[in-house]
């Protein structure tokens, strides 16, 4: 399912799948979005970016996501982020980033 969203994507060209990870290459780095826990490793060294998110709002049990679709979002989310990585603006992920 990954496979088919991202490959309909701008930001096609910028990922690779693999067996474990969705690997995204953004202008300052190459990241690697663990597929189970939605973690982020960077390239070279795999060094643990830490990327939190901002809180949902409460939703009603019956509009809630499963947990898969909710992982599905959230690499997705990830992905478009890193894939842009000079227009990102938090301070407490550009450090990481350019450590």
């Amino acid at each position: 399912m990954l496979a088919r969203l991202i490959g309909r994507t701008a930001i096609a060209d910028r990922c690779a799948l693999t067996d474990r990870f969705l690997v995204v290459r953004g202008d300052l780095r190459t990241y690697k979005i663990h597929l189970g826990s939605a973690n982020i490793l960077m390239e070279p060294n795999d060094a643990y970016l830490c990327i939190v998110s901002a809180r949902d709002p409460p939703r009603r049990a019956v509009f809630s996501r499963s947990r898969r679709t909710g992982r599905l979002a959230l690499i997705l989310s990830k992905a478009f982020l890193l894939a842009n990585d000079t227009a990102i603006t938090d301070p407490s992920i550009t450090r990481q980033i350019r450590a």
